[in-house]
């Protein structure tokens, strides 16, 4: 087939176009991207002025500033539209991707602008159960602040107060029996909280529980107890905490 010479010029500057278009909106988006990443707010405002932003770069963005823990291109960009719901890697909400870095201004800003403080991820992970796995003592108190669900379980069965146990975290088990957590729940093998805090000889998460009226005399589905776990794995303290409490 044969172009006239006319129509073959035309077809080349058009291809030309094009392929302009395409890399000055690569260009643009990658300069957006950087942006955004180093906090550059000005750089942000003039691109987002320009209105060549697309709604999915947008959200992007939106996502690697909370990453980065930038409060302020996180009010920027969800003023210009993000959106609260987007999911990123793992399925994560900003406000979860948030809460388990630990950025509590941010969670301030997420929750003040009606993130789903109990919205779920891969493996039923929310927000808070995420927060209590790494330690986030403020994210926490925000997140039950905002009526964030207390005794969520993992698909595995792990609550917020099963992980804090297990890491032996004794201010997080004091701030979630505070908010009512169920202290004598039991996975679906039987395993308490006291239990895990006591196989890992966490002497403080033991000491939490126990005034918190955990059963020490509960049973697993093998029949083991906290007492014979932290006896098979020789947690000297545990052992003498959990005797002196009457475990057997």
């Amino acid at each position: 087939m044969r172009l006239h010479k006319t129509s073959f010029m035309g077809y080349v500057l058009a291809v030309l176009v094009i392929v302009s278009t395409h890399t000055w909106a690569n260009k643009e988006q990658s300069e957006f991207f950087t942006a955004v990443e180093k906090g550059n707010l000005p750089l942000i405002d003039k691109l987002l002025t320009a209105q060549n932003i697309k709604t999915d770069e947008l959200n992007q963005a939106f996502f690697i500033a909370i990453r980065k823990g930038n409060p302020a291109v996180v009010s920027r960009l969800l003023n210009a539209g993000a959106d609260i719901g987007y999911r990123g890697e793992s399925d994560y909400t900003p406000l979860i991707q948030a809460s388990r870095d630990g950025r509590h201004h941010i969670v301030e800003i997420l929750l003040a602008a009606g993130a789903d403080v109990n919205a779920v991820a891969d493996d039923n992970d929310t927000a808070l159960i995420l927060a209590a796995e790494k330690d986030r003592r403020e994210v926490m108190a925000l997140l039950l602040a905002a009526n964030a669900n207390v005794n969520a379980a993992r698909t595995n069965g792990m609550t917020a107060l099963l992980v804090a146990a297990q890491e032996g975290y004794q201010q997080i088990i004091q701030i979630l029996l505070k908010a009512n957590a169920d202290v004598n729940y039991q996975l679906e093998n039987g395993a308490t909280a006291l239990m895990l805090a006591a196989q890992h000889g966490h002497v403080g998460a033991i000491y939490s529980l126990m005034a918190a009226k955990a059963n020490i005399n509960a049973k697993a589905n093998n029949g083991m107890t906290a007492m014979m776990l932290a006896t098979k794995y020789q947690h000297t303290e545990a052992i003498k905490l959990l005797k002196n409490a009457g475990a057997k």
